[in-house]
């Protein structure tokens, strides 16, 4: 069994698993919470710049205003602000007149360009032209830069430029001079091209089909651009996270595309058949009652990876955890220890940890600053071999990483590159007690559970007690996107969520808003029932006249009414006289 991409896609939720020789090396989730954004390109506005931080905040018309540092700026800026103030942009155009003005300006001397654009060209309240890509993370906003490019399978269409280059990772000096060759043949005036690791040993035709369709998409974004729109508008969105996957991963490497929905399925399809009909027959349909990943064997390790502690094959384990600033993972030895020979033994376990530390990095996507504590090492070789052997295990991530050397307390720091949240950040109520550890909740399952009960249920007001981490969970978002603001529209219930530390990830209790009692378990009918009884009865009216109690009031034989029954000693004395 070689490499495999599992897609399980739903409605509500998108989970992408790659599997190598049956190991799960790679998960990715999307939700219309989490969606890819990367590679997004925007029409935006400057709103603010921010000088001490040598940026600018740029307003592309999403929940939070863009991040865009001067770093971001390309040395083409000065053509992308006059495409997008021409009532009829053309690359083409743009790039004749700039051609034509750069002749005529003198070579400059003296001290070499700056690294990236000329920031003096921007304004505020000015138009310009920014992609995403770095997704937002917590309180902080997305990364923006000017380095417009539209991506396809083979190639990378870079418009207002006027180069060639070719993938770094394409080692074969041969094959690096025939790709240069073919790019330079129909490379179009006006755009820079790059040839991509997947372009590798393919021939003119199908680096020029691929051109065409980034061409044409191009194309679409000029229109958007006619006639000066104001800003913000999106004016390209990238692929979404399988297609995404899919066109920079798939290759004759992979032996299967497993997909359990159909439209997807179909979609994919028609995909490879267009740019890899020879691979057409590795796309295939799950059609099975198990779940695709269940049926991949991959289940139980993707429910790992919302788990905080990895065990080691010689007795140890991993301890994985999140802080607002970094990841940090602890390695324990565990109980087994050796006697002989103490030195020897902490570097094998450590050596073991580094193999599975690079898996867990890629298989939970952690990024930004990620410190390892190590079982600490004295000999300084030994800790050197620790170090060489992170090195090599990083340097087979397609994200870029760099560690420093591990001090003399076996702390590491990893610098990782971030451009979406990691899995674990994005359902938070999967982390687990390292103490009272218990199998990791299924989002879905407590989901299904809510809405099963709301719907039996009418509308009114409610209380959803939540382990705090499963209230995170329901929160998250956009009040209007979040799933409580969701359950509130869709069953007609004002609904608030209370944290309770009491309760387990995956439970929850609705109490009644007005009298805080449990209802969880109610029927409807008896909810029904105790919101009536709670009601306040309605007062009696005042009677005009004194009403005579029939209950006490008795007619004695002459008539005369009392509220007292008379003993026979003073009924016969009132009959004498």
């Amino acid at each position: 069994m070689s490499k495999e991409i599992i897609i399980n896609a739903t409605p509500k939720e998108t989970r992408v698993a790659i599997v190598d020789k049956g190991k799960l090396v790679e998960f990715y989730i999307e939700n219309p919470d989490n969606e890819r954004t990367v590679g997004d390109i925007f029409l935006g506005r400057i709103d603010a710049f921010r000088s001490g931080l040598r940026a600018a905040f740029v307003d592309i018309g999403e929940d939070q205003h863009g991040f865009l540092h001067f770093s971001g700026l390309t040395d083409n800026l000065e053509q992308q602000l006059a495409l997008v103030e021409d009532p009829k942009p053309q690359v083409s155009k743009i790039m004749e007149v700039w051609a034509s003005k750069k002749a005529k300006t003198p070579p400059q001397s003296g001290p070499p360009r700056r690294r990236w654009g000329d920031s003096n060209l921007l304004k505020s309240k000015q138009k310009i032209l920014v992609t995403i890509t770095k997704e937002p993370y917590h309180s902080k906003s997305p990364r923006l830069s000017t380095d417009i490019s539209l991506a396809g399978r083979f190639l990378v269409l870079i418009p207002l430029a006027d180069y060639s280059a070719v993938s770094r990772r394409i080692e074969n000096r041969k094959e690096r001079q025939r790709l240069r060759s073919i790019m330079k043949k129909i490379r179009p005036s006006g755009f820079g091209l790059i040839a991509r690791t997947v372009a590798e040993g393919k021939d003119e035709e199908a680096l020029e089909l691929d051109l065409q369709l980034l061409i044409d998409r191009w194309g679409k974004v000029e229109k958007k651009l006619q006639g000066s729109p104001n800003p913000p508008i999106k004016l390209y969105e990238d692929v979404n996270l399988a297609s995404s996957i899919i066109r920079d991963l798939f290759s004759d490497d992979f032996s299967r595309i497993l997909v359990d929905n159909h439209r997807m399925y179909r979609a994919i399809r028609g995909y490879i058949l267009a740019v890899a009909p020879h691979m057409i027959k590795a796309v295939k349909q799950h059609k099975g009652r198990k779940s695709v990943f269940a049926a991949a064997g991959v289940e139980d390790q993707i429910n790992e990876v919302f788990d905080t502690q990895v065990s080691l094959p010689s007795g140890g384990s991993l301890i994985i955890e999140a802080t607002e600033a970094m990841h940090v993972i602890d390695v324990n030895s565990g109980r087994t220890r050796s006697k002989n020979d103490p030195e020897e033994f902490a570097l094998q376990v450590n050596l073991e940890a580094v193999e599975v530390i690079a898996r867990q990095i890629r298989l939970r996507d952690l990024s930004g600053l990620i410190v390892i504590d190590f079982i600490d090492l004295r000999n300084e070789k030994n800790r050197a071999k620790v170090d060489q052997a992170l090195t090599q295990e990083l340097s087979t991530d397609r994200s870029q990483a760099e560690n420093l050397p591990m001090s003399e307390l076996g702390i590491v720091q990893i610098a990782r590159e971030r451009q979406r949240v990691s899995v674990t950040s994005t359902h938070r109520l999967a982390q687990k007690s390292r103490i009272n550890r218990t199998p990791p909740p299924d989002p879905e399952a407590i989901e299904k559970r809510i809405e099963k009960w709301l719907k039996k249920h009418d509308g009114g007001s409610l209380h959803l007690q939540l382990h705090p981490f499963t209230a995170a969970w329901v929160n998250r978002g956009t009040w209007r996107r979040s799933k409580k603001a969701q359950w509130q529209r869709q069953y007609k219930h004002r609904i608030t969520v209370v944290e309770a530390e009491q309760l387990r990830p995956d439970e929850f209790r609705f109490l009644d808003a007005t009298s805080e009692h449990d209802i969880t378990d109610l029927s409807p009918r008896m909810v029904r029932i105790k919101a009536q009884s709670k009601q306040p009865s309605p007062k009696k009216p005042k009677q005009a006249n004194k009403t005579v109690d029939r209950r006490k009031s008795r007619r004695n034989n002459n008539g005369q009414t009392s509220r007292k029954r008379q003993s026979p000693r003073r009924q016969k004395a009132a009959t004498d006289a």
